[in-house]
């Protein structure tokens, strides 16, 4: 049987039936208002993912109503737009950070280590040669700089991936406490980055096994200890990841930016807490709510 055949399309009222045949009511929000919700402000699979959070008893979804599954969404929203800012940031601080460096170095001159990485990792060289021809805003970098590009002309146009994979080629060459730490937090930090970015839920699948970490990366265990986070807190993936962004983001930026971060922080907190009576009885997101807190304050403290 086909994808097709076996979950077809449905139009909004038969998914409202789908989801009154699960235990999900529209009480808060009537079946009228979520259908007009449906059409203009979100769609049903990004909506229906948040319903993970809430417990069930033999398929039926317990106290669930469409309108916690807006307000879910909502939140969700929020919180990626804090989540891409501070990504943008730490984007900017690694930069700053390995641009410090190899202005500090005597023994760089700022065009040999680019052309060694890209002997040592030539498809990730292409592809930032190739994102720097195709961007229209940079061209006129492109044809001026394209055949021997300096450190701060490669690093200026960089996808975050990319921009990691020279810090750890740079750290293999230049060793030091600071860069072991970056390094060790960086692809952590980019799984946040990826899902906040490409505006996939955040708010899903909190501490269960679909996001378990056996063995969490003990650089972040430490981190997180200085948050007042429980180590067993470390096995989830979104905990763990968020971490490693947020004391990024403690290392690498100004006071004046981690002020601005807790600020918009806290406003993401008020947003988590405006229907606080909706998740009562949902463990998971209580959970995340106060961890996520103690990460916020830390971007403040001494």
């Amino acid at each position: 049987m086909s994808k097709a055949e076996d979950k077809p399309k449905q139009r909004y009222l038969e998914l409202i039936s789908s989801m009154k045949g699960r235990g999900i009511s529209f009480n808060t929000t009537s079946e009228v208002e979520a259908e007009a919700f449906m059409e203009s402000n979100n769609y049903y699979f990004k909506l229906a993912s948040y319903r993970k959070n809430f417990p069930q008893t033999d398929g039926q979804y317990i106290n669930l109503d469409f309108a916690y599954l807006q307000d879910m969404a909502a939140i969700d929203a929020s919180l990626r737009r804090c989540l891409t800012d501070i990504t943008l940031a730490v984007e900017h601080g690694l930069k700053v950070k390995i641009l410090d460096l190899v202005t500090k170095n005597d023994d760089e001159d700022g065009y040999t280590i680019v052309q060694e990485f890209r002997k040592k990792n030539p498809k990730s060289y292409g592809r930032v040669l190739s994102y720097l021809k195709a961007n229209k805003y940079s061209q006129d970098l492109y044809k001026k700089h394209h055949n021997e590009p300096a450190i701060w002309v490669f690093l200026e146009v960089a996808p975050f991936g990319d921009l990691s994979q020279f810090i750890e080629f740079y750290a293999s060459k230049y060793p030091n406490k600071t860069l072991r730490t970056i390094t060790a937090n960086m692809k952590f930090a980019k799984n946040i980055r990826n899902a906040a970015a490409h505006s996939n839920p955040i708010l899903v699948n909190l501490f269960t096994p679909k996001e378990f970490i056996a063995r969490p990366t003990q650089t972040v265990v430490s981190e997180a200890q200085l948050m007042g986070i429980d180590n067993s807190l470390m096995h989830d993936m979104k905990i763990h990841d968020l971490v490693a962004l947020f004391y990024l983001n403690k290392i690498l930026t100004s006071d004046v930016a981690r002020q601005h971060f807790y600020n918009h922080g806290k406003r993401v907190m008020n947003r988590l807490n405006r229907h606080a009576d909706y998740y009562q009885a949902v463990a998971s997101i209580n959970q995340f709510k106060a961890t996520l807190n103690n990460i916020i304050d830390y971007q403040i403290s001494n």
